[in-house]
C-alpha cells in the first residue's frame, strides 16, 4: 500500500537530496541558511521539550494557504497552491499539471482532471499522516529519527513507527517564529520530493467544499473512468 502511494504521488512532479547530504548551504530551496556553529546536544527532556514547542506551533494553525514549489529527485519542477484546513483536510492545486490532490478527513485523492480518473487512499496509509493527524503530536505514533537547528529553521524527521511506509518525513519550520515552511518525504524508491512554501496566509476562512470528494468516487483504494 505504501508503494501505492509514492507512485501516486510523485508521478506529479520530477531534486532534492537527503537531508544528511546538505552543505553548508542547506535546503537552499526553502530558505538561505547556514548551521549553527558549534550545535547544542540535546539530551532526552530538552528533546522532548523542542518537540513539543515545534508540536504546539503546528497545533495553533487553523488554516494556512500558500504558492508552492515541488521539487522531486528527477529534477522535474512543479508549482501551484497548497490548502489547509487542520486538522485533517488538504488541498494541492498544481499551475500546469491535471492533477488536484484532495483530503478530506478520511481519504486522500489524486485526480486527474484532463482523463477524468481517481485513485483513493486512507490518509493513514500514506506519509500525509504525520501531517494531517487529528492529535499532531510529534511524540506519537511516530519514531524520532532526528532534529536539527540551524541558523533560520528547525528540521525534524520522523517515521512510521510500524514500518509500513518505507522512507521518512522532514518538516522544516522558520526560526525564531516556528512558521511553517513545508516538507521533504524521501523514501528508497523513488527518492526525495522537496515541497516548499512561500507567500503564505494563515487563519484565514475556507470553503468546505475545497475539501470534498464527491460521494460517487468515495471508495477506498478505488479509480473512477
Amino acid at each position: 500500500m505504501a508503494r501505492f502511494f509514492i507512485l501516486f504521488v510523485c508521478v506529479l512532479c520530477s531534486g532534492a537530496l537527503p537531508l544528511s547530504a546538505y552543505g553548508d548551504d542547506a535546503l537552499p530551496e526553502l530558505a538561505k541558511s547556514k548551521p549553527v556553529q558549534n550545535p547544542v546536544i540535546l539530551d532526552d527532556a530538552a528533546m522532548a521539550q523542542e518537540v513539543e514547542r515545534l508540536n504546539k506551533a503546528v497545533r495553533a494553525i487553523r488554516t494556512l494557504r500558500g504558492h508552492f514549489v515541488q521539487n522531486a529527485s528527477n529534477g522535474g519542477v512543479q508549482t501551484g497552491t497548497f490548502y489547509w484546513k487542520r486538522p485533517d483536510k488538504l488541498r494541492i492545486e498544481y499551475d500546469s499539471n491535471p492533477m488536484l490532490i484532495v483530503a478530506d478527513g478520511s481519504n486522500i485523492a489524486q485526480i486527474d482532471k484532463d482523463l477524468e480518473t481517481i485513485d483513493q487512499i486512507r490518509i493513514g496509509w500514506t506519509p500525509y499522516k504525520f501531517l494531517l493527524a487529528r492529535k499532531f503530536d510529534l511524540a506519537k505514533g511516530a519514531e524520532l529519527v532526528g532534529l536539527r537547528r540551524m541558523e533560520n529553521m528547525t528540521l525534524i524527521s520522523v517515521r512510521d513507527l510500524k514500518g509500513k511506509l518505507d522512507g521518512e518525513f522532514t518538516l522544516v519550520f522558520r526560526e525564531p517564529d516556528l512558521a511553517f515552511l513545508g516538507w521533504i518525504w524521501s523514501n528508497p524508491f523513488d527518492g526525495q520530493v522537496t515541497f516548499t512554501l512561500d507567500n503564505v496566509v494563515r487563519d484565514k476562512k475556507m470553503k468546505s467544499s475545497l475539501f470534498v470528494i464527491r460521494e460517487s468516487e468515495r471508495r477506498r483504494g478505488g479509480r473512477r473512468h
